[in-house]
């Protein structure tokens, strides 16, 4: 007989055939569109509401710990070990509650959402639902560097399978609505709808289809209507209006580019390096790993509690260019840092948001350089940094046109469309000649070689 492995192999070769014959076939097929539409308006309104929730649950855990830090930094210094013991056992909670229920449910979860696109994982099942989203909110809630996009996105996925399930739509569907569910997650994350949908294309499902697309506009755009009238309309981030010389600007934004995809080579190494290390520390428990870091963050919370949490506020700040080239250089070296370690115990949470911090200050520091080498240079600081996010999401996840739909929907700046379109092709091109693989692709890989070491394969 043949080895297990091989076995495995060919299993999921046939099965992500067999989902590439099954999506062609559906995308010969027009009938029953409109029905797929309402489903995707159905499918997209749960995930706003679920993405709703989760972020209202994030600000009342975060307001919380902010809460407790500030009643210890008045007490005696044994106060300091209410945050440190209080994160502690919400990293722990949040991992047991991973490892006993939904281990599919660990990390960012993006990978296995893929994996399932693809046909090389089994199903989502309705338990991510609870742990990915008291498992998020007790992760971010204890200050570590994790997005709120990982758990919304699979959560999102989640809700679409069940949908499809539920109301007994064609097998064919189910993909196309498990991957708008998980586009409708990431758009309610960032306030990103566009983002979101052509996230399913360019990252999911990797091709145009036309089921998917219908699923996944319309459930897009449900889970934005749905958010904005709950939470209201703003924009995440806000950049100033600037103006920028055809030469030598446009041309700089290129070497940047440049420059932060070799950054981004670092820090999906830098991600991998925490999993391998975290794995190879297995007389540790996985709840104590998370314990041991959800600590640390606890004490960094009084002593440098702008350095912790998902770091959206942190943003804003060096876009408002309050920050000191000092302050830039401790912010990006920090959380270069910081976004791996906070990943590496396998905590439910994203790696989209964390990221954007490291771009941001990367990219600020690289406008002040050339402020101070170039002064007649007419684009300021705040446009480095901003497209530093961009930048470096498409050096890590290799996915440009998200990258760049994302950042602009965030900011509502269209001026940055240029610079980022410049950026953004040597922040993909650097990576991909150096051979460098995508942070999600990495990822699923790893866990695909798990599932063989542990016997299971693709559905």
């Amino acid at each position: 007989m043949r080895p297990a492995r091989e076995r495995d192999r060919d299993y999921a070769t046939m099965t992500a055939d067999r989902n590439t014959s099954s999506a062609t076939e559906a995308e010969e097929d027009r009938t029953g569109l409109l029905k797929l539409a309402v489903a995707g308006l159905a499918v997209g309104a749960l995930a706003g509401l679920f993405g709703c929730a989760f972020h209202l649950a994030v600000d009342y855990a975060v307001a919380l710990r902010s809460a407790v830090v500030a009643w210890s930094l008045q007490g005696s210094w044994f106060a300091w070990l209410a945050p440190i013991g209080l994160a502690a056992a919400a990293a722990f909670v949040s991992r047991w509650l991973v490892r006993r229920f939904a281990p599919e449910a660990s990390g960012s979860g993006v990978q296995h959402v893929e994996a399932v696109v693809q046909g090389e994982a089994r199903p989502v099942r309705a338990i991510v639902l609870p742990v990915k989203f008291i498992g998020g909110t007790l992760a971010l809630g204890s200050g570590l560097a994790l997005g709120r996009e990982g758990p919304t996105v699979q959560m999102g996925a989640t809700l679409g399978r069940l949908f499809a399930r539920s109301f007994g739509l064609r097998a064919a569907d189910d993909r196309a609505l498990l991957a708008a569910g998980a586009g409708a997650g990431l758009a309610a994350a960032f306030n990103a709808p566009l983002a979101g949908a052509i996230f399913v294309f360019e990252e999911l499902v990797r091709r145009f289809e036309l089921r998917v697309a219908v699923a996944a506009l319309t459930a897009c755009s449900a889970a934005l209507a749905l958010m904005r009238a709950l939470i209201g309309q703003r924009l995440e981030f806000s950049v100033p209006t600037f103006e920028m010389q055809l030469f030598p600007g446009y041309l700089l934004f290129l070497l940047f580019g440049g420059l932060v995809g070799l950054l981004g080579v670092a820090y999906n190494r830098l991600v991998v390096a925490g999993l391998d290390v975290a794995e190879r520390m297995h007389r540790v428990a996985p709840e104590v790993q998370a314990a041991l870091v959800g600590g640390l963050f606890g004490l960094l919370a009084c002593v440098t509690p702008t350095l912790v949490g998902g770091g959206e506020t942190l943003i804003q700040s060096v876009l408002d260019g309050g920050q000191s080239v000092a302050m830039l250089l401790i912010i990006f070296a920090a959380r270069l840092v910081l976004g791996p370690l906070s990943y590496a115990p396998g905590l439910p949470g994203g790696l989209f948001a964390p990221l954007l911090v490291v771009g941001a200050a990367a990219g600020a520091l690289f406008g002040h350089a050339l402020e101070a080498a170039l002064p007649v240079l007419t684009a300021p600081t705040a446009a480095y940094a901003a497209v530093g996010m961009g930048a470096l999401f498409v050096g890590v996840v290799r996915a440009p046109v998200t990258g760049i739909a994302l950042i602009v929907e965030m900011t509502g700046e269209t001026a940055l469309f240029i610079p980022l379109l410049t950026a953004c092709a040597a922040a993909v091109a650097v990576p991909t000649l150096l051979g460098d693989p995508a942070i999600y692709d990495a990822l699923r890989l790893r866990d695909a070689a798990r599932r063989r070491e542990q016997g299971g394969g693709a559905p």
